[in-house]
C-alpha cells in the first residue's frame, strides 16, 4: 500500500489534469494558482486555488471558503478520504466522483482524466465510461444511500 505522502501526491496530479482540460476547475486563472491537497501534522488540507484558504478536508462543515461549488466539494472530500485510508471513495460523497456526467467538460476531457486517474491508481476497475444516463442516475442514488 501506498503512503499517505504517496497518495497525496497521486491526488495532487489529479487536481492538476483537472485544472488543465476544458472549463478548468481547480485552477485561478488569474494568478495561475492551481488548488492543491496539502498534509499538515498528519491531517488533509485543500488549499483553494482562488480564497487561498487552507480547509481542513474532513466534512462538509469545514468547507466555508472553499470557491469550486458542492460538485468538487464532495470530490475533494473523496479525495481526502482516499489520502487518509488508501482506499478509493471516489463518488462516496456524491456526484460519482470523476464519473460525472456533469461538470460541463467535453466527453474527450472527462476520458482523459478518468484515464489518468486509472493509470496513477486512485481509481480502480472498469472505466464506466459512456454509460447511459440511467446507468448514470443508478450510480449516484447508490451513492447516496451509502452516505
Amino acid at each position: 500500500m501506498k503512503t499517505k505522502k504517496e497518495r497525496l501526491e497521486i491526488v495532487n496530479k489529479v487536481i492538476k489534469k483537472i485544472a488543465s482540460l476544458d472549463r478548468q476547475f481547480f485552477l485561478n486563472k488569474k494568478d495561475g494558482q492551481v488548488a492543491e491537497m496539502l498534509l499538515k501534522n498528519g491531517r488533509v488540507y485543500f488549499r483553494d486555488d482562488y480564497t487561498k484558504a487552507e480547509i481542513y478536508a474532513y466534512h462538509y462543515r469545514y468547507f466555508t471558503k472553499f470557491s469550486n461549488g458542492g460538485t468538487m466539494q464532495a470530490l475533494i472530500l473523496d479525495f481526502s478520504e482516499f489520502i487518509r485510508t488508501g482506499v478509493s471513495k471516489n463518488g462516496k460523497n456524491g456526484y460519482c466522483g470523476l464519473y460525472c456526467t456533469y461538470w460541463g467538460y467535453s466527453d474527450e476531457g472527462m476520458k482523459a482524466i478518468q484515464d489518468y486517474a486509472i493509470e496513477l491508481g486512485y481509481l480502480e476497475g472498469e472505466l464506466l465510461w459512456n454509460m447511459p444516463y440511467t446507468k448514470a442516475m443508478n450510480c449516484y442514488k447508490s451513492v447516496q444511500q451509502t452516505n
